[in-house]
């Protein structure tokens, strides 16, 4: 057993730049149809969104007041000037964008009656569920939110932009604004000169350069703020830049495709290291959940899936299975098989079948038994309207070779379980008695391979009962449906025969991670069971 789980852990898969590519590949009409979908819906919502126009008011503001004095001899006067530059142009914005220059364009403009700077944004809307804003304030945030003022480079110029969905109604209100901001600035340098004048006479430097300048004919005027470029009507919309959009949003959804189908990757190696940690023996192989009873018309299409759908993830799951037995079996010599499973309804059943049918259609002499004789599975499936089996020649001690079946299409050969008359004869004791295992031995000098499809080994003891006769085990166990511990459990319970599990089978899985491109289904489901990964692995 140690020398099987060391050789598992050896051919685990680790997760590296090895897997990308087909973590990628396995998943590529996931990773090809995210992208496209992202931005077909992207296209459709930017379709909806109205274009808006931008206009541009460029301002001089005044310069500053170079300082008089430098408190530190080692800050230059050009630092100096610089950051008072600074403060003077954020105190500007701060007063472009202020209450009274925007009420003021609000009144004269009658911008309150206009249907675009009514609709509020969302954040807006969620505030005023808590506190309903004043007419006017919605009105002043709804132009605020339209208006971008900023500096132009490291010059004294102001750039005011003003966003909208009418290009004139853009350039008005921007020049609007910048006009306002300048009779502001104006009223306020007015008042501050009749102010200064008012409180003092001028002095006899003021009076010899008033002379001066009424001398040489010069204006009293200094240049102070103005409007550089006035706002034209653009002819262009600035936004929505919809193929930007679609182009991030596609790029984006690819990226998070690409992770996804490589989480998912990473999941599936590391529920291969869990199954080799938590029961002690190689993962074989996983294979998506086959159903118990077929379709009327075909009884027998689960037990013979490997061929009637040879290209299938299930077919391909038995072919890695046959392939890891076939390297363990004892060179030529004939072997038993045993094919089991924690609980019913886990498929051990149809997996043994397949098994037996791919050995026989591989030229190699293979006989399928259905060793449930309890619920007799596959003996109701194969051959309804069977006469006889193994316990009716076993209880009338009639040669075995009599109720052998062979598929003429196939060539494997099948022992039902029993017929449909009464057995005068216990399960257990035809299990244990001495002329059931010299059926198994006779039968196992005729036939290269004989497969047991085994009942389950909990609550019933069939199946340990059996793993004395096998050479080699196969356990089925349903990953995210039956309880890992009730898994590991039922290994324990064949004791000294753990030695022969050749690996476990996942059964309940979406897709073996060795197929190749997955079904948008089998994507699906893996993401869903990746999500509830967790909290299976908490409840074991």
């Amino acid at each position: 057993m140690g020398q099987q789980t060391a050789a598992g852990v050896k051919r685990g898969k680790r997760f590296g730049f090895a897997s990308l590519r087909p973590a990628v590949v396995k998943r590529a009409k996931a990773v090809v149809a995210v992208p496209i979908v992202a931005a077909l819906a992207a296209s459709a919502i930017v379709v909806l969104i109205p274009d808006h126009y931008t206009a541009s008011v460029v301002i001089q503001t005044e310069p500053h007041q170079k300082p008089a004095t430098e408190t530190d001899p080692a800050t230059s006067s050009e630092t100096l000037a610089s950051e008072a530059d600074r403060q003077e142009i954020e105190k500007q914005i701060e007063f472009l964008r202020s209450a009274p220059v925007i009420d003021r364009v609000v009144s004269e403009l009658q911008l309150a009656k206009d249907p675009e700077f009514k609709t509020r944004p969302l954040l807006a809307r969620v505030a005023s569920l808590f506190q309903s804003p004043a007419p006017e304030a919605e009105t002043r945030d709804a132009v605020a939110n339209g208006l971008s003022v900023s500096r132009v480079r490291s010059t004294l110029l102001l750039s005011v932009q003003f966003k909208s969905r009418d290009a004139e109604k853009s350039a008005r209100i921007a020049n609007a604004i910048a006009g306002e901001y300048l009779a502001q600035k104006h009223a306020v340098a007015a008042t501050d000169s009749a102010i200064k004048h008012s409180s003092a006479m001028p002095t006899a430097s003021e009076r010899v350069f008033a002379s001066l300048i009424d001398q040489y004919g010069l204006s009293r005027a200094m240049s102070g703020a103005h409007i550089v470029v006035a706002a034209e009507p653009s002819r262009r919309p600035a936004g929505p830049k919809r193929i930007r959009i679609i182009a991030i949003v596609g790029v984006s959804a690819l990226v998070f495709a690409l992770a996804l189908a490589l989480l998912l990757e990473r999941e599936a190696l590391l529920r291969t290291r869990k199954v080799e940690e938590m029961l002690a023996c190689p993962h074989m192989t996983s294979v998506p959940v086959m159903a118990s009873n077929d379709d009327a018309r075909t009884p027998a299409r689960g037990a013979r899936m490997i061929i009637a759908e040879p290209q299938c993830p299930y077919a391909e799951a038995v072919r890695n299975a046959c392939r890891e037995l076939a390297q363990r079996a004892d060179g030529d010599a004939a072997r038993v098989i045993l094919v089991t499973s924690a609980l019913a309804g886990e498929g051990s059943e149809l997996f043994a079948s397949n098994i037996a049918h791919y050995i026989a259609v591989d030229g190699h002499e293979s006989l399928l038994i259905d060793c449930d004789f309890r619920t007799k599975g596959l003996t109701r499936q194969l051959t309804p309207r069977n006469t006889g089996g193994l316990l009716d020649q076993i209880a009338s001690k009639q040669p075995i070779e009599n109720v052998i079946l062979r598929d003429s299409l196939t060539g494997v050969h099948f022992l039902p379980a029993s017929g449909p008359a009464p057995i005068p004869l216990t399960v257990t004791a035809a299990l244990r008695s001495a002329g059931f295992s010299e059926a198994i031995a006779g039968l196992k000098a005729r036939f290269s391979t004989i497969v047991l499809a085994a009942p389950p080994l909990l609550p019933m003891t069939d199946a340990r009962v059996l793993a004395e006769l096998a050479d080699q085990i196969v356990f089925l166990t349903a990953w995210h449906r039956t309880p890992r511990a009730l898994a590991k459990n039922a290994l324990a319970l064949l004791e000294g025969n753990q030695r022969k599990v050749v690996g476990a089978v996942l059964t309940d899985i979406s897709e073996d991670r060795d197929a190749g491109v997955m079904s948008f289904a089998a994507i699906f489901d893996e993401i869903r069971r990746a999500a509830r990964m967790p909290i299976a692995d908490r409840a074991a």
